[in-house]
């Protein structure tokens, strides 16, 4: 099986069967990626597809000493943001199901209504680390910041939602 930086540097020689299996390989993360920054299905879809076609339009821009993976949720984030930006959204994780959080069985606590109420930066460190699943280095190269900065603002954002969920146990 090639690996996601063989398959892209393939696609940049002309190669439109291994940017198939990229797509397969990714739209699905792509679309939740997406959806937990804009918050709505239909506009989720087009800014992943978005992104696919970006990437396929730049792919001599593409440096094969980083991950590909990396780039690309690095373009798909920036097109999140800019359709937050023009919609004037703040960025909003719908996590349905998975976002109860029960403390104890007399308590159940909203994660999503709780990762509403922290800072656009705290949500989305909060987001790409525990619900998208990246490493502080791939966080750190997404936001264009240090690693150091990502392992700080993590320990900031995860206290400040510790302070919510209280907040939140204590008014239910």
């Amino acid at each position: 099986m090639k690996s996601d930086n063989e398959l892209f540097i393939n696609v940049t020689k002309g190669d439109v069967n291994d940017f198939d299996q990229l797509v397969e390989r990714y739209m699905k993360k792509a679309y939740y990626f997406a959806y937990g920054y804009v918050g709505d299905e239909e506009a989720a879809r087009d800014i992943s597809q978005d992104a696919f076609v970006k990437i396929f339009k730049e792919r001599n821009r593409f440096n094969p000493d980083y991950k590909f993976s990396t780039w690309f949720f690095t373009v798909l984030r920036n097109l999140c943001l800019n359709y937050i930006r023009r919609r004037d959204l703040h960025p909003y994780v719908r996590l349905e199901n998975k976002g109860v959080y029960k403390e104890s069985a007399d308590s159940k606590i909203d994660v999503a209504e709780a990762l509403k109420q922290l800072s656009d930066r705290d949500r989305e460190l909060l987001t790409l680390k525990y619900f998208d699943g990246f490493s502080y280095e791939e966080i750190a190269e997404l936001m264009g910041i240090p690693v150091g900065s990502v392992m700080s603002g993590l320990f900031y954002a995860k206290k400040n939602m510790k302070k919510i969920i209280e907040r939140l146990n204590n008014e239910s």
